[in-house]
């Protein structure tokens, strides 16, 4: 495993301009739009950040008057023409407690153009920006009161070299990761020069909304104190290729010695188990989490996986679907448990809630369950659990306008719950094929953490 390389952040220096509000290249309807189940889930209530990072294109440079800001303010109007809803007003009304877009004319995004005096080079592409990153992403706190608030506002920085990034902050209750994704890509398409999006965006939020029988409240797992501390730390860490290739050989001699053990009968029944990267991922960082909180031996540790639902659902949900489409999958195991865990034994697990969540009846009930959680209060999830969602497929990383180099989350360290498994950075070329990990822990945890990871290297 890398360690990440040194905070450079005392490098950027940002200039903003005042904001301007984008709005819809042409009409769009007067309405008020219902979201689905998922999308009212309490727990997705927040505003995810995200960085798009550019190198330079020299060969736009040579254009005449060519601003890149200007550039995508008339795309982002032209993309808003399609995604109205994201230029409207969010709210939670106060009678049955569930969100409401409110779309009318007048409505747009938030649009911020910037200007930073250093390269990109010089912060590795953001890799070691540290906490200075904030400064390319809109800054403002949503006010969650009856006149609503924005589910989406744009950043675009200029930096010395020519190279940029766009900054997005987005309602996760709007639109999850593959539909945030799928609106940046046709915002991008417009960019280039295409005349329309090449994926014509569908709301129908009605056909993942739940109106069936309510099951009765189901405790949530491990709603115990917080993890937070006065010392919290955010870092990206690297999986190099070579990392994963110890992972996987490791999980093959573990089934080898299971087999071996296994009577002849069994053995010859048993098919070839295909484990992907984040099953590996997952376990193997679960597991150092655990190791590195110290946690009592009795005391239950939950990992949550983000299981997409577009293909299950029948029929299949619309192209173009961009609401929240997938639901959490839970595996649970006492700390001393999966710390004694062989890592083919915790993929097992991981496995097995994969094909749990994927049954029709599972996602009927997830689905009752959080329509009664939209009626009760939450609490906040505590020590035990840990949330990965994987970024390495959503479709953020598509490159149609040329340049991308780095997707970079900004991920609250008042949020450790949720951790990110990210695409490498194209500015390391070496790490083709490896992946990063988005990891939030208490200093003297992340320490051990880094040391359990370090171990790979013994594998």
């Amino acid at each position: 495993m890398d360690i990440a390389s040194e905070d450079s952040s005392s490098l950027l220096v940002v200039e903003k301009s005042e904001v301007v509000l984008v709005k819809p290249s042409k009409p769009t309807p007067h309405v008020s739009l219902s979201l689905s189940t998922i999308d009212n889930d309490p727990y997705l209530e927040m505003i995810l950040k995200t960085i798009c990072v550019y190198a330079p294109k020299p060969y736009l440079e040579d254009k005449v008057n060519h601003d890149p800001a200007s550039l995508l303010q008339d795309a982002l109007s032209h993309a808003l023409f399609y995604y109205y809803p994201l230029a409207g007003k969010l709210h939670r009304k106060s009678n049955d407690y569930r969100l409401e877009l409110s779309c009318k004319d007048g409505d747009g995004v938030p649009f911020i153009s910037a200007t930073a005096s250093c390269t990109l080079a010089s912060l590795n592409y953001l890799d070691s920006a540290g906490d200075a990153a904030y400064d390319l992403v809109p800054c403002y706190e949503p006010v969650k009161g009856c006149e609503g608030y924005d589910p989406l506002a744009f950043q675009v920085t200029k930096f010395a070299c020519g190279g940029i990034t766009i900054g997005m902050a987005h309602s996760h209750s709007v639109c999850d990761g593959v539909g945030m994704a799928q609106f940046f890509r046709g915002m991008i398409e417009l960019a280039s020069g295409q005349k329309e999006p090449s994926v014509i965006p569908v709301w129908d939020r009605e056909r993942l909304t739940y109106n069936g029988k309510l099951e009765d409240p189901v405790d949530l797992p491990n709603i115990v104190s917080s993890l937070c501390t006065d010392d919290m730390v955010r870092e990206i860490l690297n999986i190099t290729p070579e990392d994963i290739m110890k992972l996987k050989k490791t999980i093959a001699e573990d089934e080898q010695i299971t087999n071996e053990n296994e009577n002849e009968n069994e053995n010859e029944n048993k098919k070839k188990v295909v484990v992907t990267t984040l099953e590996i991922i997952a376990a193997h960082v679960w597991r150092a989490r655990c190791r590195a909180l110290n946690m009592s031996p009795d005391e239950t540790m939950y990992l949550g996986l983000a299981i997409g639902i577009r293909g299950i659902i029948e029929p299949p949900l619309p192209q173009g679907y961009y609401g929240n489409a997938f639901l959490s999958g839970f595996v649970a195991s006492t700390a001393s448990e999966l710390n004694k865990s062989s890592l083919s034994h915790v993929v097992s697990l991981i496995k097995d809630m994969k094909r749990a969540a994927l049954d029709k009846q599972y996602v009927l009930g997830q689905l009752s369950e959080i329509e009664t959680r939209v009626k009760a209060s939450t609490e906040s999830i505590g020590i035990g659990s840990m949330m990965l969602s994987d970024w390495r497929q959503i479709g953020l990383h598509y490159d149609g306008w040329g340049g991308l180099v780095n997707i970079i989350p900004l991920i609250s360290k008042t949020d450790p719950l949720f951790w990110i498994v990210l695409p490498v950075s194209k500015a390391v070329p070496e790490m083709r094929g490896g992946a990063r990990v988005l990891v939030t822990l208490p200093r003297e945890a992340m320490a051990r953490f880094k040391e359990e990871m370090k171990m790979l290297s013994n594998y």
